[in-house]
């Protein structure tokens, strides 16, 4: 995240006096992982600092309403955070603590309570260290989106505050170490003064992923700006598509034919173009069944009916392929399929009435 802040850095600060402002601050429990963070700043020319700290028990920036940029990928369902050590802390209480449904009737117990589940923690804490127009995108666990009880309360007060911009569900097998799901939460704090306070962008990128090997995914660099510029388009930013579809086409003609590889390389840049123009003909925002979905507060299935679920699932909906078959063509099929499942079931009967009866002649 080091790397990436220092790339953006260089690529849209001109001004050298903007890039001495930008500062970085992180705090981080493993002393060993303080000192690769440090090595990271001085190795990528990024002034700041990093603190030995547990971010739930210290506050060493006094972070609230402080911070233009917020990035973090937390660790998913923290459960033995101490409650009483967090309850008065506004970093986690602007937006509510998550609170077990009824304290430990087990007596003869001197257990402190401890916080059901610390996501909703993380997620108040990067929420509230945003200054009046600040943004934060973190990584969180699928489970968040839909959580009940406390956490419903809290994502509830987020989202009619109008502070979330936009989810990215992801696909599963991201991660090197676990196959966990995530999801991606985007915050805008000044989206709540704007025309789009009472909608979310919701973006299912479930089906968007390259293959490292059986049980690793990722995504590519083109993957990653074909998704980006959803966001773009749904910003009114639409130079950008122009311009990244203008970046395939002069790959595309740079690339020579000579061999099989060309020809591969050359399909690869006409199918990004394609990927876009076929969702985006207009180079314009639109809603796209299956990918994104702009969803609001109050309307027919919007985020109040779907009881204020971040599950961008529930909004994008599911595309349905058509097979081309007539009513009865479709009728036809499924007799025959439904004639070729009892045949197969009688073969099973008799299948295991053999082995039944040779089981037996084995011991008589």
């Amino acid at each position: 995240m080091f790397v990436q802040a220092a790339r953006y850095m260089h690529n849209h600060n001109a001004n050298k006096n903007d890039m001495m402002k930008f500062r970085c601050y992180g705090v981080e429990k493993e002393p060993d992982t303080v000192k690769l963070a440090k090595m990271n700043l001085l190795l990528n020319n990024v002034r700041g600092e990093i603190t030995e700290a547990n971010s739930f028990y210290s506050d060493p920036y006094n972070a609230v309403g402080k911070f233009d940029y917020v990035m973090a990928n937390p660790p998913f369902n923290v459960d033995e955070v101490v409650y009483e050590k967090v309850k008065d802390d506004t970093r986690f209480n602007t937006y509510g603590i998550p609170k077990n449904k009824s304290k430990s009737s087990k007596k003869g117990t001197d257990k402190k309570e401890t916080v059901p589940n610390a996501n909703y923690l993380w997620i108040s804490y990067f929420a509230s260290a945003l200054n009046k127009n600040g943004k934060a995108a973190l990584v969180m666990a699928n489970s968040a989106s839909d959580a009940g009880n406390s956490e419903y309360e809290i994502r509830k007060k987020m989202i009619e505050e109008g502070i979330i911009k936009q989810m990215v569900t992801l696909p599963s097998n991201m991660f090197s170490s676990v196959t966990l799901p995530a999801t991606l939460w985007f915050f805008d704090k000044n989206k709540a003064n704007t025309d789009k306070k009472d909608e979310i962008l919701f973006i299912d990128a479930r089906n968007v992923f390259t293959q490292v090997d059986r049980s690793h995914r990722k995504f590519s660099d083109e993957q990653i700006k074909n998704l980006g510029i959803i966001t773009k388009l749904y910003d009114g930013d639409e130079q950008a598509y122009r311009d990244l579809i203008k970046e395939y086409n002069n790959n595309l003609e740079v690339a020579p034919e000579h061999s099989s590889e060309d020809i591969k390389d050359k399909k690869y840049w006409k199918e990004q173009i394609e990927w876009l123009q076929e969702r985006f003909p207009e180079g314009k925002y639109q809603d796209v069944i299956g990918l994104c979905k702009v969803s609001k507060l109050d309307e027919e299935d919007g985020i109040i009916e779907q009881d204020y679920s971040l599950n961008s699932g529930r909004y994008v909906g599911v595309v349905i392929e058509d097979d081309g078959m007539t009513k009865n063509e479709f009728r036809e099929k499924l007799v025959c399929m439904n004639n070729e499942l009892k045949k197969l079931t009688e073969e099973v009967k008799n299948l295991e009435k053999n082995i039944f009866e040779n089981i037996r002649g084995l011991f008589n």
